[in-house]
């Protein structure tokens, strides 16, 4: 048998990316109006997303983003308004009929669920209104018709980075969650930085990076 090579044994640095990492839970609760703050950042091919709201509800997501479901200029208000959904829903469904404020730091965001809210059906440019695997409406889609339908929920601007504590854990939230995906914070690490009750981190297999988007395969998690 002959030698193995030297080359067997080099070590090659590790070139994957996490396709995705999601955690959700609950911090302490602040008794008083139910109040949501949200956040969003946009990378090349990736994107994260950060809420936390006075009810105690907390999450991140974050994920590779096809780039056929939005144009490259608009992806990033598409983010905060999916930001804003994924916020609203353990909200709403733990105090359904209560006052909900939502505070956003994207004014465009802002713009379309003001729009949405006296009727307006329109979607930023570029997104894909056709329904995803298994018959699944778009997100967009559905939180056109929370703003439009549900009593009581308002959206206001919160300008961001002057210190309320609120928009600035949002910001942390969301930042945690694009290092995750770029594989600088384990996910088995997030539970640890964000006590968001005992639930794992939601994780999708990592892939090997390449030059081109990656594809999301049908068990991924779906951004939209």
């Amino acid at each position: 048998m002959g030698r193995r090579s030297p080359l067997a044994y080099v070590h090659h640095s590790d070139t994957r990316v996490r396709r995705g990492v999601q955690v959700s839970g609950k911090v302490r609760a602040v008794p008083g109006p139910i109040v949501l703050a949200t956040d969003a950042s946009v990378g090349r091919d990736r994107v994260a997303a950060g809420f936390i709201a006075t009810t105690g509800h907390a999450g991140l997501r974050a994920h590779l983003y096809p780039v056929h479901l939005a144009a490259p200029r608009t992806r990033i208000v598409v983010t905060e308004l999916r930001a804003a959904y994924w916020s609203l829903k353990p909200v709403l469904a733990a105090h359904p009929g209560a006052p909900v404020q939502v505070r956003l730091d994207s004014l465009d965001a802002l713009g379309y669920l003001h729009a949405w809210q006296s009727g307006s059906t329109r979607m930023p440019e570029g997104y894909d209104t056709r329904l995803r695997s298994q018959g699944r409406m778009p997100t967009l889609m559905k939180l056109q018709m929370l703003a439009e339908y549900t009593p009581d929920l308002t959206f206001v601007h919160e300008k961001a980075h002057v210190g309320n504590p609120l928009n600035e854990a949002a910001d942390s939230l969301t930042k945690l969650g694009l290092r995750a995906i770029h594989s600088k914070v384990p996910a088995s690490e997030i539970p640890r930085l964000v006590p968001l009750g005992r639930r794992r981190p939601r994780r999708l297999p990592p892939e090997r990076h390449r030059t081109h988007p990656p594809r999301l395969r049908r068990r991924s998690i779906h951004p939209l």
